[in-house]
């Protein structure tokens, strides 16, 4: 088979009359705080040296995007970012990308499903970002558990980002930003973390400035350990870097890196919801359903980066960055299928319903979910920073393109029937296994081998992008610029499987204009449209159209197109060392593909649309206390479909309600001590459309302190989830669900030592 396609409401109202409230009183501190004398520089006893050079004056507030596609600083960008930087990383005692996210309001995990990839699946804003992560400007393709060992800081950038990103980004888009050589500031940095559930980690961070030209960076990585609250789920990981940066020249710098990790673990998939109370099944916090023995998960990445910065003039710059990468993803992994009939003589549970039994008598299948992926892929950036003057108005203007070419190469697992034991006994591999819901007992007591199915062949996706932009952001006076820019896309896919061949391209235009006043200098109020593209396909890691890969259902249709309208404010206290940002905004997600239900045709005139209110703080308060997090309320639900009665229901996956607040008080020049809670409201599974399963809302609590022993060694201690509290990050969409139960309650002591 072979195919080819060339290709204002009360609510507003409403969430305008919030607006107001929340950040009209901020313009008129904003008056004061300009009038008043800038305070003096903050210094904080036994800061490390290697500090985010980011953030001048405060740790948890960063004040520039090290993407140069953002030629403002944060304050002045007509956009909501949240950038975490590797200090809040720290304090909240994340190590995962996975663990990050949890924390960040307005961004939502997912599960790993059968139809796409198990690992960092996440929404912004109500939509889809699961490929819409990035390293340093370049989209990181394949869907995997990421590490952070080697992360500067984290940035999310909310609303449609076709100008920065190109294809997705409906929600918006997330960028890693790696930890870069540094001129004029050597140091090593080793860490060894060790903590309740086996946990063991060890990183060291080497910066060392070899002449003037030159400059390198190290990182490392070990880290080894149990899931707090969960029989047998663990993860080894190990990684490493090299960066080096070389100027030959005031004007020319040349950076290489290499990274290099592997992640090597047990998966879980959870616990089995009650049909009863449609929320997960009150089974003993620990108890797993997959299978000690078969259930594994790999992942991997090897990635190498060249960049070129070049400055020959004052007001004109030139960057480009060129990777190429492979990263694997293999697992299998089990889904706790609940029965509660008599099941049938070969051990299968009546579809449909059948013969109850008594709920001491329930029983869960481990029905195996798998994948083995092989990606591969280059991607290059390349563009122009300006500067020019067109009468008394200045232009910044950034010119550039982008191209990539993706290579994902996936197969069937091969689980044999039969495994050899030590003594050369032959055993059977059961297939139909069968566990008491309440006392699982999952341990095989031997490996079972898992591979690749050569025989079946391999399905071959090739993506290849080619993209062109401009943006320019024109200065009419010190209070008033507009920013405007577009971006064209050419997406072209080659799919072949053993049985079929699909072929897709599309060209698509995107837009954004940004209105920007500054009442006060420390003070911004903006008003942005932006729009973004989603093209048949873009889910690179789906299998088939529910779960927006390539299919011959949709191959035909045209790409959905997303329109955001956001008005926000941003306001610096304190001298600059404290940021508030707020925001209201509206996404439309029109000619959305929607199915009318299994074995239904698609259809392509689905409307979504999702609003909210976004509020946001990071930074230092009287030089000793220091704040980071935010409150994000998301209102996200159908608005036109092809099937009336989808008019009006809710998103599945996202919460209305999330909120952060991460708070840490110097309590002498040595001694730190604060803590986290973070909130977020319930949430309901589905493919698109919310059902009635769903996991409760919650409140977590987590505390850090940190004592400087000398200039050399500081010890910190970091306990998440104080209270133990039982709750779920993510809920499967069908009709019978299961949930991802977090971590529980887990202490560990780091102790780092500045050489």
């Amino acid at each position: 088979m072979s195919k080819n396609r060339a290709g204002t409401s009360a609510a507003t109202t409403l969430l305008a009359g919030a607006f107001g409230a929340a950040f009209l009183p901020s313009i008129a501190v904003a008056e004061e705080v300009s009038e008043s004398p800038p305070q003096g520089e903050i210094v904080v006893t036994g800061q490390r040296p290697d500090v985010n050079v980011n953030a001048e004056e405060s740790p948890y507030k960063i004040d520039r995007s090290t993407d140069r596609k953002f030629t403002d600083d944060v304050l002045d960008t007509p956009k909501s970012q949240t950038i975490i930087p590797k200090e809040v990383i720290e304090d909240i005692g994340a190590n995962s990308f996975r663990e990050i996210v949890r924390s960040t309001p307005g961004v939502t995990l997912g599960t790993g499903e059968g139809g796409n990839a198990f690992g960092d699946r996440i929404f912004i804003r109500g939509f889809e970002a699961r490929n819409d992560v990035y390293i340093d400007g370049l989209r990181d393709p394949g869907v995997t558990s990421r590490e952070i060992f080697a992360v500067e800081q984290v940035e999310v950038v909310k609303g449609p980002s076709a100008i920065y990103g190109g294809r997705g980004t409906t929600g918006g888009l997330v960028s890693l930003q790696s930890k870069k050589p540094q001129f004029g500031n050597d140091f090593a940095v080793i860490e060894g973390g060790i903590g309740t559930e086996n946990y063991y980690r060890g990183t060291v961070d080497a910066n060392y400035q070899l002449g003037e030209a030159v400059a390198v960076r190290v990182n490392g990585l070990y880290h080894d350990a149990d899931t707090p609250g969960r029989d047998y789920v663990e993860s080894e990981r190990y990684g490493g870097t090299a960066a080096i940066t070389l100027r030959p020249t005031d004007t020319l710098a040349i950076s290489a890196d290499y990274y290099h990790y592997r992640l090597d673990g047990v998966p879980d998939y959870g616990h089995p919801f009650d049909a009863t109370t449609q929320e997960p099944y009150l089974v003993d916090r620990d108890n797993f359903y997959g299978v000690v023995g078969r259930d594994f998960i790999e992942n991997g990445a090897d990635i190498g980066t060249v960049q070129f910065d070049w400055t020959p003039t004052s007001g004109l710059s030139f960057h480009s960055v060129t990777r190429y990468g492979e990263t694997y993803n293999r697992y299998a992994v089990s889904e706790p299928s609940l029965c509660i009939f008599e099941r049938d003589a070969e051990g299968r549970c009546p579809r449909g319903g059948g013969t109850p039994v008594p709920e001491s008598e329930y029983t869960v299948s481990p029905a195996m979910k798998s994948s083995w992926r092989d990606n591969s892929y280059w991607a290059n950036s390349t563009y122009a920073v300006a500067e020019a003057q067109t009468g008394g108005i200045t232009h910044e203007i950034v010119l550039g393109g982008d191209f990539s070419v993706e290579t994902i190469e996936s197969y069937r697992l091969n689980v044999p029937s039969t495994v050899e034991d030590a003594n050369g006994n032959i055993i059977s591999v059961p297939g139909g296994l069968i566990y008491d819901l309440f006392d699982p007992d999952p341990v095989l007591g031997f490996d079972v081998p898992i591979g690749p199915d050569l025989e079946a062949g391999a399905t071959t996706t090739k993506a290849t992008s080619y993209a062109g932009y401009l943006l320019d952001t024109i200065r009419f006076s010190d209070a008033f610029r507009v920013m405007l820019g577009g971006r064209i896309d050419t997406f072209d896919i080659d799919y072949a499987s053993p049985n079929s061949t699909l072929n897709y391209s599309e060209d698509f235009f995107n837009w954004q204009a940004s209105a920007i006043y500054k009442p006060a200098a420390k003070a911004t109020l903006y008003a942005s449209y932006a729009t973004s593209s989603n093209p048949s396909g873009e889910q690179l890691d789906g299998n088939g159209a529910s779960y927006d890969g390539i299919s011959d259902q949709t191959i035909d249709f045209q790409p959905e197109e997303n329109t955001s309208m956001e008005i926000g404010g941003k306001l610096e206290l304190f001298g600059g060392n404290l940021l508030l940002t707020s925001a209201l905004f509206r996404i439309e997600k029109d000619n959305a593909r929607e199915s009318g239900g299994r074995g239904q045709p698609y259809t392509n005139v689905g409307t979504l649309r999702s609003q909210g209110v976004e509020l946001g703080f990071s930074g230092t308060v009287a030089d000793r206390i220091k704040l980071f997090g935010g409150y994000t309320y998301t209102d996200a639900e159908i608005t036109a479909s092809a099937d009336p009665d989808n008019v009006g229901r809710r998103f599945a996956n996202i919460p209305e309600h999330t909120a952060q607040l991460l708070a840490t008080v110097l309590v002498t020049s040595r001694f730190e001590v604060g803590g986290q809670v973070y909130y977020q409201d319930e949430m309901f599974g589905g493919t698109q459309l919310a059902g009635t399963a769903r996991v409760p809302g919650y409140a977590r609590f987590d505390a850090v302190a940190r004592y400087r022993v000398n200039d050399v060694f500081e010890a910190r201690v970091n306990v998440l989830n104080v209270t133990d509290e039982r709750y779920y990050d993510a809920i499967y969409r069908s009709g019978s669900p299961f949930s991802y139960i977090a971590p529980g309650r887990s202490a560990f002591f780091t102790l780092t030592a500045t050489l």
